[in-house]
């Protein structure tokens, strides 16, 4: 099942214009599964600003993440070493979503639903 989950996101990432980052079949890293792989799969939006990271396994579950862009993260640190203007357009840091507490009935409508959120308006 996590497969599926993870090659939804793909082929949603594909129909929204979304572009694929990364993806991988059986994940390495996190907790060992008993039974079966963990997916992965990382998309960013389609003017890059925003990026999703879904891992899946089998007894694990689900758990997505977002990346947003610097200039949205007022908790950051200012640092001494970047002093160029040109570092403030790389992303900030992940924060985990809810996916329990998100709109949606099934696995799939809820991620297009965060990436419809997350895309820019035409």
């Amino acid at each position: 099942m996590s497969q599926h989950q993870v090659h939804a996101v793909q082929q949603l990432a594909k129909v929204m214009g979304w572009h694929l980052l990364s993806f991988s079949n059986h994940v390495g890293l996190g907790p060992v599964e008993s039974i079966g792989n963990a997916s992965a799969i990382t998309v960013a939006s389609p003017n890059g600003e925003y990026s999703i990271s879904v891992r899946n396994g089998p007894e694990s579950g689900c758990k997505v993440v977002v990346q947003f862009p610097r200039s949205q993260c007022k908790d950051l640190p200012k640092s001494d070493v970047m002093q160029d203007s040109k570092w403030n357009h790389l992303r900030g840091p992940y924060k985990e979503v809810l996916w329990s507490k998100m709109e949606g009935r099934n696995f799939v409508y809820k991620m297009e639903l965060l990436m419809a959120a997350l895309a820019p308006c035409p």
